[in-house]
């Protein structure tokens, strides 16, 4: 259970994060189609289809380990690197997208992960991201355009408080708010913007076991001055911290230089570094000034990065390395990639393959 200290020590420390099943498990799912489990008969220890939101990756692990001397070599090397995304927590998102975003739907898409999903791996806490605001009102919304959506807005993180209550939980709250948001800030709107990041920040920080991170920026697009000044405003010294290269690639040391001079100007919050897709680093734009720095659409020959970790051992800082996104979700249709957030199993593939535990240039090639 955590017990959360607010900018003042590690609740994740010794945390165990849920791992889905096949039922839930976007990779776990796409093993099971390879080895051809969907339609397994009934026996002992065997996967069915559909299957039971209770069956837990471990024991579902044990019937692909059973199967993958009888595959061909093709589809035992794709399981295998499937099982490096499998094996691994998943973060769950809740946003404006789920159940069509009302209150109601939120509440219910909140509950589904604690009585639902939790099934195949009881005990163990969710690492939940929340994508309310970039997606409502996109990256250049003006204050008035905030101040319209506030009550429902509201509304949402009040739902999503309820359905929490007393449960554990580790909170990532706002994709891209703090990194997207310099259009907004030239409109006029950045006082309005980040009230209601302080309004959810709080309202699940007061929950009883909540450790809760808002969103910091990246380094490759944020200064340190400006995510920090963001952050203090939104209330970042009276909730765990922050989370940084949510939707980015950053090497894992930049953005660590990057969190450790926001964490200075924030009072010594606390942060995590996300690592799902940073394993060979960033792949840079030829045409940065039009372009953006990094290309962010399911740029190809990325890898895996440095697996969820509570004990990083890198800054005293520094809370945790965790994927907060399933690797292999797609970012968009560019590259034959599928609609965005669908898993796309061949670029889950590709990751797996060039998955590396390299901290930065300069840094040892670890590939795993």
């Amino acid at each position: 259970m955590l017990t959360p200290a607010p900018s003042g020590g590690d609740p994740l420390r010794g945390a165990h994060f849920y791992v889905p099943g096949p039922a839930r498990g976007a990779a776990a799912g796409a093993i099971a189609r390879l080895l051809g489990l969907t339609s397994a008969p009934l026996g002992s220890g065997r996967a069915l289809a559909p299957f039971s939101d209770s069956l837990s990756w471990a024991a579902f692990s044990r019937t692909v380990a059973e199967d993958l001397p009888h595959a061909s070599p093709r589809v035992a090397r794709q399981v295998r690197l499937l099982e490096r995304i499998a094996a691994e927590p998943q973060a769950q998102r809740v946003s404006r997208y789920s159940q069509g975003g009302t209150p109601a739907g939120i509440f219910a898409q909140t509950e589904k992960i604690f009585c639902t999903l939790l099934q195949a791996d009881p005990h163990t806490i969710p690492i939940i991201s929340t994508y309310f605001l970039h997606p409502e009102l996109g990256g250049c919304a003006t204050r008035a355009e905030i101040d319209a959506d506030a009550p429902n807005f509201r509304a949402q993180i009040d739902a999503m408080a309820q359905a929490i209550g007393r449960r554990p939980a580790v909170l990532l709250l706002e994709l891209d708010a703090v990194g997207s948001s310099s259009c907004i800030a030239r409109h006029g709107g950045l006082g309005a913007w980040e009230g209601l990041m302080r309004f959810e920040a709080l309202t699940l920080e007061a929950l009883p076991h909540t450790a809760v991170y808002l969103e910091g920026g990246y380094s490759d697009s944020n200064s340190p001055a400006y995510a920090a000044r963001m952050l203090n405003a939104a209330g970042v010294r009276l909730i765990q911290g922050f989370f940084t290269n949510d939707t980015h690639n950053e090497w894992t040391s930049d953005e660590l230089r990057y969190a450790k001079a926001v964490s200075a100007r924030t009072g010594g919050a606390h942060f995590i570094i996300n690592t799902a897709t940073n394993g060979r680093g960033p792949l840079l734009n030829r045409h940065p000034r039009t372009q953006g720095i990094e290309a962010l659409c399911n740029p190809p020959g990325r890898g895996l990065g440095i697996p969820d970790t509570t004990t990083p051992g890198l800054n005293s800082h520094l809370d945790a390395l965790l994927w907060t996104f399933p690797p292999g979700n797609s970012s968009g249709s560019c590259h034959g990639g599928p609609p965005s957030g669908t898993f796309w199993v061949a670029r889950a593939i590709s990751l797996a393959a060039h998955a590396n535990d390299q901290l930065g240039p300069g840094y040892p090639s670890r590939p795993y």
